[in-house]
Protein backbone atom coordinates (compact mmCIF):
# COMPACT_ATOMS: atom_id res chain seq x y z
CA UNK A 1 0.00 0.00 0.00
CA UNK A 2 1.38 3.50 -0.54
CA UNK A 3 2.42 6.18 1.53
CA UNK A 4 0.16 8.76 1.48
CA UNK A 5 2.29 11.32 2.81
CA UNK A 6 5.24 10.34 0.48
CA UNK A 7 2.80 10.35 -2.36
CA UNK A 8 1.86 13.82 -1.94
CA UNK A 9 5.37 15.46 -0.70
CA UNK A 10 8.73 15.69 -2.91
CA UNK A 11 11.76 14.90 -0.77
CA UNK A 12 13.33 17.35 1.10
CA UNK A 13 15.36 20.03 -0.58
CA UNK A 14 13.55 19.45 -4.33
CA UNK A 15 11.02 22.44 -5.53
CA UNK A 16 8.50 20.88 -8.67
CA UNK A 17 7.25 23.78 -10.31
CA UNK A 18 3.35 23.85 -11.13
CA UNK A 19 1.46 26.22 -13.67
CA UNK A 20 1.76 29.97 -12.67
CA UNK A 21 5.85 29.21 -11.27
CA UNK A 22 6.26 27.34 -14.11
CA UNK A 23 4.99 29.91 -16.44
CA UNK A 24 7.08 32.49 -14.49
CA UNK A 25 10.33 30.50 -14.26
CA UNK A 26 10.49 29.96 -18.10
CA UNK A 27 9.18 33.55 -19.00
CA UNK A 28 12.49 34.59 -16.85
CA UNK A 29 14.20 31.79 -18.65
CA UNK A 30 13.21 32.68 -22.01
CA UNK A 31 14.36 36.72 -21.82
CA UNK A 32 17.91 35.89 -20.75
CA UNK A 33 18.01 32.89 -23.49
CA UNK A 34 16.92 35.55 -25.92
CA UNK A 35 19.48 37.92 -24.66
CA UNK A 36 22.44 35.34 -24.96
CA UNK A 37 21.54 34.33 -28.08
CA UNK A 38 21.60 38.31 -29.42
CA UNK A 39 25.42 37.96 -27.77
CA UNK A 40 25.77 34.85 -30.33
CA UNK A 41 25.47 32.38 -27.72
CA UNK A 42 24.26 28.75 -28.48
CA UNK A 43 22.28 26.65 -26.23
CA UNK A 44 24.19 23.17 -23.99
CA UNK A 45 22.64 20.59 -22.16
CA UNK A 46 25.18 18.93 -20.27
CA UNK A 47 24.52 15.54 -18.18
CA UNK A 48 22.92 15.13 -14.80
CA UNK A 49 25.16 12.38 -13.80
CA UNK A 50 28.65 11.35 -14.60
CA UNK A 51 31.66 10.14 -13.35
CA UNK A 52 32.46 11.21 -9.69
CA UNK A 53 36.39 10.59 -9.88
CA UNK A 54 36.39 13.11 -12.98
CA UNK A 55 35.41 15.85 -10.12
CA UNK A 56 36.76 14.91 -7.09
CA UNK A 57 39.65 16.65 -7.29
CA UNK A 58 37.69 20.36 -7.28
CA UNK A 59 35.24 19.31 -4.54
CA UNK A 60 35.85 20.08 -0.61
CA UNK A 61 35.70 17.53 1.73
CA UNK A 62 32.34 19.43 2.63
CA UNK A 63 31.10 19.60 -1.23
CA UNK A 64 31.59 15.69 -1.36
CA UNK A 65 29.51 15.26 2.09
CA UNK A 66 26.39 17.61 0.65
CA UNK A 67 26.50 15.99 -2.97
CA UNK A 68 24.82 12.82 -3.95
CA UNK A 69 26.62 10.18 -5.20
CA UNK A 70 25.27 6.44 -5.85
CA UNK A 71 27.35 2.90 -7.50
CA UNK A 72 25.38 2.76 -11.49
CA UNK A 73 24.66 -0.69 -12.46
CA UNK A 74 27.90 -0.80 -14.00
CA UNK A 75 29.40 -0.62 -10.69
CA UNK A 76 30.81 2.59 -11.05
CA UNK A 77 30.28 5.60 -8.60
CA UNK A 78 28.17 8.03 -10.21
CA UNK A 79 27.76 12.19 -8.72
CA UNK A 80 24.36 13.56 -9.44
CA UNK A 81 24.96 17.04 -11.00
CA UNK A 82 25.87 19.42 -8.50
CA UNK A 83 27.76 22.26 -10.16
CA UNK A 84 26.89 23.34 -14.32
CA UNK A 85 30.13 24.94 -14.55
CA UNK A 86 31.92 21.14 -13.87
CA UNK A 87 29.67 19.34 -15.71
CA UNK A 88 29.34 21.39 -18.53
CA UNK A 89 33.39 21.90 -18.77
CA UNK A 90 33.94 18.11 -18.62
CA UNK A 91 31.29 18.08 -21.27
CA UNK A 92 32.79 20.55 -23.53
CA UNK A 93 36.66 19.12 -23.16
CA UNK A 94 35.42 16.05 -24.06
CA UNK A 95 34.61 17.60 -27.61
CA UNK A 96 37.75 20.50 -27.81
CA UNK A 97 40.60 18.20 -27.72
CA UNK A 98 42.66 19.79 -30.98
CA UNK A 99 40.06 22.72 -31.42
CA UNK A 100 41.01 26.50 -31.91
CA UNK A 101 37.19 27.19 -31.82
CA UNK A 102 36.25 29.74 -29.62
CA UNK A 103 32.82 29.26 -27.91
CA UNK A 104 29.85 31.35 -26.58
CA UNK A 105 27.59 28.53 -24.79
CA UNK A 106 24.53 29.33 -22.39
CA UNK A 107 22.12 26.75 -19.72
CA UNK A 108 19.66 26.61 -18.12
CA UNK A 109 19.34 23.79 -15.87
CA UNK A 110 19.00 22.63 -11.96
CA UNK A 111 22.05 20.88 -9.76
CA UNK A 112 21.62 19.34 -6.41
CA UNK A 113 24.01 21.27 -3.71
CA UNK A 114 24.10 21.39 0.12
CA UNK A 115 24.59 25.29 0.22
CA UNK A 116 24.48 25.28 4.32
CA UNK A 117 22.11 23.14 5.34
CA UNK A 118 22.85 19.28 6.32
CA UNK A 119 20.20 17.94 3.87
CA UNK A 120 21.59 18.66 -0.25
CA UNK A 121 18.79 21.40 -2.55
CA UNK A 122 17.69 21.79 -5.63
CA UNK A 123 18.67 24.87 -7.42
CA UNK A 124 18.04 26.01 -10.78
CA UNK A 125 20.89 27.96 -12.71
CA UNK A 126 20.71 30.31 -15.95
CA UNK A 127 24.18 31.11 -16.91
CA UNK A 128 26.72 31.58 -19.80
CA UNK A 129 30.65 30.70 -20.24
CA UNK A 130 33.31 31.93 -22.71
CA UNK A 131 35.91 29.27 -23.79
CA UNK A 132 38.88 29.97 -26.03
CA UNK A 133 42.72 29.67 -26.41
CA UNK A 134 43.99 33.01 -25.61
CA UNK A 135 41.81 35.85 -23.61
CA UNK A 136 41.96 39.55 -24.97
CA UNK A 137 38.84 41.15 -23.55
CA UNK A 138 36.57 38.17 -23.25
CA UNK A 139 36.34 39.14 -19.66
CA UNK A 140 35.04 42.21 -20.41
CA UNK A 141 32.80 40.59 -22.51
CA UNK A 142 30.77 38.55 -20.02
CA UNK A 143 30.64 41.27 -17.45
CA UNK A 144 28.58 43.68 -19.77
CA UNK A 145 27.32 41.12 -20.74
CA UNK A 146 25.78 40.67 -17.31
CA UNK A 147 25.32 44.06 -16.66
CA UNK A 148 23.37 44.58 -19.45
CA UNK A 149 21.40 41.48 -18.69
CA UNK A 150 19.72 43.80 -15.50
CA UNK A 151 18.53 46.01 -17.94
CA UNK A 152 16.57 43.07 -19.75
CA UNK A 153 15.27 41.40 -16.50
CA UNK A 154 14.37 45.18 -15.61
CA UNK A 155 16.07 45.03 -11.99
CA UNK A 156 17.00 48.18 -10.02
CA UNK A 157 19.88 48.83 -7.72
CA UNK A 158 22.09 46.38 -8.71
CA UNK A 159 25.88 46.30 -7.57
CA UNK A 160 28.55 44.08 -8.86
CA UNK A 161 31.23 42.82 -6.42
CA UNK A 162 34.57 41.67 -7.89
CA UNK A 163 37.69 40.60 -6.97
CA UNK A 164 40.77 38.15 -7.83
CA UNK A 165 41.72 35.33 -6.27
CA UNK A 166 44.78 35.35 -9.26
CA UNK A 167 46.59 38.43 -6.80
CA UNK A 168 46.93 35.88 -3.69
CA UNK A 169 47.82 33.25 -6.18
CA UNK A 170 50.56 35.18 -7.31
CA UNK A 171 51.98 36.56 -4.02
CA UNK A 172 51.54 33.04 -2.21
CA UNK A 173 52.79 31.73 -5.03
CA UNK A 174 55.24 29.25 -2.84
CA UNK A 175 52.36 27.93 -0.73
CA UNK A 176 51.31 24.38 -1.09
CA UNK A 177 47.87 24.25 -2.20
CA UNK A 178 46.64 23.27 1.36
CA UNK A 179 47.88 26.00 2.96
CA UNK A 180 47.03 28.64 0.30
CA UNK A 181 43.36 26.66 0.50
CA UNK A 182 43.22 27.54 4.20
CA UNK A 183 44.65 31.57 3.64
CA UNK A 184 41.35 32.24 1.22
CA UNK A 185 38.96 30.71 3.64
CA UNK A 186 40.37 33.22 6.42
CA UNK A 187 40.28 35.96 3.85
CA UNK A 188 36.45 34.75 2.54
CA UNK A 189 35.53 34.98 6.15
CA UNK A 190 37.23 38.41 6.53
CA UNK A 191 39.17 37.19 9.87
CA UNK A 192 41.99 39.22 9.98
CA UNK A 193 43.68 38.64 12.90
CA UNK A 194 43.52 35.13 11.89
CA UNK A 195 44.72 35.08 8.75
CA UNK A 196 47.98 37.68 10.20
CA UNK A 197 48.41 34.54 12.70
CA UNK A 198 48.08 32.00 9.56
CA UNK A 199 50.71 34.21 7.62
CA UNK A 200 53.10 34.36 10.48
CA UNK A 201 52.90 30.84 11.15
CA UNK A 202 53.56 30.07 7.43
CA UNK A 203 56.91 32.46 7.53
CA UNK A 204 55.69 34.83 4.58
CA UNK A 205 57.50 37.41 4.32
CA UNK A 206 56.48 40.91 6.06
CA UNK A 207 56.06 42.51 2.60
CA UNK A 208 53.75 39.80 1.27
CA UNK A 209 52.03 39.72 4.47
CA UNK A 210 51.27 43.62 4.68
CA UNK A 211 49.67 42.94 0.61
CA UNK A 212 47.92 40.45 1.65
CA UNK A 213 46.38 42.30 5.21
CA UNK A 214 45.84 45.62 3.40
CA UNK A 215 43.97 43.84 0.37
CA UNK A 216 41.83 41.03 2.31
CA UNK A 217 39.87 43.91 3.92
CA UNK A 218 39.57 46.45 0.90
CA UNK A 219 36.31 47.78 -0.40
CA UNK A 220 36.21 50.37 -3.04
CA UNK A 221 36.09 51.91 -6.20
CA UNK A 222 39.35 51.58 -8.90
CA UNK A 223 40.56 55.27 -7.87
CA UNK A 224 40.72 53.79 -4.17
CA UNK A 225 42.90 50.76 -5.35
CA UNK A 226 45.28 52.83 -6.60
CA UNK A 227 46.06 54.62 -3.49
CA UNK A 228 46.70 51.11 -1.72
CA UNK A 229 50.12 51.08 -0.34
CA UNK A 230 51.02 47.34 -2.15
CA UNK A 231 54.55 46.51 -2.98
CA UNK A 232 55.92 46.15 -6.29
CA UNK A 233 55.15 42.50 -6.71
CA UNK A 234 51.69 43.44 -5.28
CA UNK A 235 50.78 46.10 -7.95
CA UNK A 236 52.04 44.09 -10.41
CA UNK A 237 49.35 40.96 -9.52
CA UNK A 238 46.28 43.89 -9.02
CA UNK A 239 46.97 45.26 -12.52
CA UNK A 240 44.75 43.21 -14.73
CA UNK A 241 41.74 43.69 -11.99
CA UNK A 242 42.76 47.30 -12.41
CA UNK A 243 42.29 47.54 -16.02
CA UNK A 244 39.03 45.85 -15.86
CA UNK A 245 37.40 47.60 -13.79
CA UNK A 246 38.72 50.69 -15.87
CA UNK A 247 37.05 49.59 -18.55
CA UNK A 248 33.81 49.02 -17.30
CA UNK A 249 33.96 52.13 -15.85
CA UNK A 250 34.58 54.55 -19.14
CA UNK A 251 31.60 52.38 -20.63
CA UNK A 252 29.57 53.67 -18.23
CA UNK A 253 29.22 51.03 -15.36
CA UNK A 254 31.24 53.03 -12.46
CA UNK A 255 27.89 53.71 -10.34
CA UNK A 256 27.74 49.40 -10.48
CA UNK A 257 31.05 48.33 -9.91
CA UNK A 258 32.96 47.64 -7.02
CA UNK A 259 36.06 45.86 -6.19
CA UNK A 260 36.07 43.80 -3.52
CA UNK A 261 39.54 42.18 -2.83
CA UNK A 262 38.26 39.63 -0.13
CA UNK A 263 35.88 38.35 -3.07
CA UNK A 264 36.04 35.02 -2.64
CA UNK A 265 34.24 31.31 -3.23
CA UNK A 266 34.57 28.06 -2.06
CA UNK A 267 34.75 26.26 -5.21
CA UNK A 268 38.72 25.74 -5.68
CA UNK A 269 38.91 26.05 -9.45
CA UNK A 270 38.84 29.57 -10.11
CA UNK A 271 42.21 31.34 -11.10
CA UNK A 272 41.47 34.82 -11.68
CA UNK A 273 38.48 37.40 -10.99
CA UNK A 274 35.38 36.36 -9.03
CA UNK A 275 32.38 38.16 -8.76
CA UNK A 276 29.09 37.95 -7.34
CA UNK A 277 25.70 40.75 -8.36
CA UNK A 278 23.80 42.10 -5.27
CA UNK A 279 20.43 44.01 -5.50
CA UNK A 280 18.25 45.58 -2.50
CA UNK A 281 15.95 43.75 -0.74
CA UNK A 282 17.50 40.06 -1.50
CA UNK A 283 19.95 38.86 0.54
CA UNK A 284 21.60 36.22 -1.45
CA UNK A 285 23.43 37.36 -4.80
CA UNK A 286 21.54 37.04 -8.05
CA UNK A 287 24.12 35.77 -10.12
CA UNK A 288 28.02 34.60 -9.24
CA UNK A 289 30.90 33.88 -11.77
CA UNK A 290 34.74 34.45 -12.65
CA UNK A 291 37.50 32.81 -14.83
CA UNK A 292 38.41 28.54 -13.69
CA UNK A 293 41.38 28.43 -16.60
CA UNK A 294 42.49 25.64 -13.88
CA UNK A 295 39.49 23.50 -15.01
CA UNK A 296 40.28 23.02 -18.78
CA UNK A 297 44.07 22.63 -17.45
CA UNK A 298 42.91 19.77 -15.32
CA UNK A 299 40.81 17.84 -18.15
CA UNK A 300 43.68 18.36 -20.21
CA UNK A 301 43.00 21.59 -22.63
CA UNK A 302 45.01 24.96 -22.19
CA UNK A 303 41.94 26.86 -22.49
CA UNK A 304 41.18 30.11 -21.06
CA UNK A 305 37.33 29.83 -19.37
CA UNK A 306 34.96 32.58 -18.24
CA UNK A 307 31.37 32.32 -17.00
CA UNK A 308 28.46 33.83 -14.47
CA UNK A 309 25.09 32.11 -13.54
CA UNK A 310 22.01 34.04 -12.72
CA UNK A 311 20.39 31.56 -9.61
CA UNK A 312 16.51 31.60 -10.48
CA UNK A 313 15.15 31.79 -6.58
CA UNK A 314 17.01 35.44 -5.73
CA UNK A 315 15.72 35.98 -9.05
CA UNK A 316 12.36 34.96 -8.50
CA UNK A 317 12.44 37.23 -5.23
CA UNK A 318 13.18 40.18 -6.74
CA UNK A 319 11.14 40.00 -9.93
CA UNK A 320 7.48 38.45 -9.26
CA UNK A 321 5.88 41.94 -9.17
CA UNK A 322 7.85 43.15 -12.33
CA UNK A 323 6.82 39.97 -14.58
CA UNK A 324 3.65 38.84 -13.37
CA UNK A 325 2.40 36.00 -16.35
CA UNK A 326 -1.25 36.91 -17.60
CA UNK A 327 -3.56 34.67 -17.74
CA UNK A 328 -5.88 36.91 -20.26
CA UNK A 329 -6.51 35.33 -24.08
CA UNK A 330 -6.68 36.78 -27.59
CA UNK A 331 -9.93 34.61 -28.46
CA UNK A 332 -12.10 32.47 -26.65
CA UNK A 333 -13.32 29.63 -28.98
CA UNK A 334 -16.43 27.37 -28.18
CA UNK A 335 -16.46 24.27 -29.60
CA UNK A 336 -19.93 23.03 -30.58
CA UNK A 337 -21.47 19.78 -30.99
CA UNK A 338 -19.97 19.39 -34.46
CA UNK A 339 -16.24 21.00 -34.10
CA UNK A 340 -14.53 20.90 -37.09
CA UNK A 341 -15.19 24.58 -37.71
CA UNK A 342 -14.29 25.08 -34.07
CA UNK A 343 -11.08 23.46 -34.97
CA UNK A 344 -10.43 25.12 -38.06
CA UNK A 345 -10.95 28.61 -36.00
CA UNK A 346 -8.58 27.81 -33.76
CA UNK A 347 -5.77 26.54 -35.97
CA UNK A 348 -6.20 29.85 -37.87
CA UNK A 349 -6.17 32.02 -34.62
CA UNK A 350 -3.00 30.31 -33.99
CA UNK A 351 -1.78 30.77 -37.38
CA UNK A 352 -2.15 34.65 -36.78
CA UNK A 353 -0.37 34.40 -33.17
CA UNK A 354 -2.71 35.11 -30.87
CA UNK A 355 -3.27 33.06 -27.78
CA UNK A 356 -6.66 31.21 -27.92
CA UNK A 357 -8.95 29.05 -25.66
CA UNK A 358 -10.92 26.32 -26.24
CA UNK A 359 -14.20 26.43 -24.33
CA UNK A 360 -15.99 22.73 -24.24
Amino acid sequence: MHDKSNFLHTPPGTRPFFKGEAIFRKKIEKKLSQFFEQWNFFPLEPPIIDYFDAYASFLSDEQKRGSIRFINRDGSLVLLRNDLTLFTAKFVASRLYHSEEILRYYYADSIIRCQEKDAPEEYYQIGCEIVDDHFTYHQLELIVMLLESIAVLNIDSTRLYIGDVSFYQQILSDLDPDDLHAVFALIRYRNRQALDDKLTELKISQGTKNDCLTACRFIGTAAQLAELSFSKEAKKAIAPLSELVNHLCQLGYEEQVIINLGEMSNLDYYNGIIFHLYTDGVESPLASGGRYDMLYQHLGLNKSAVGFSYWLYPLEKCLFNKMVESNGFDQTIPVAASPLDSFKNAVKAIKENKKIRLDY
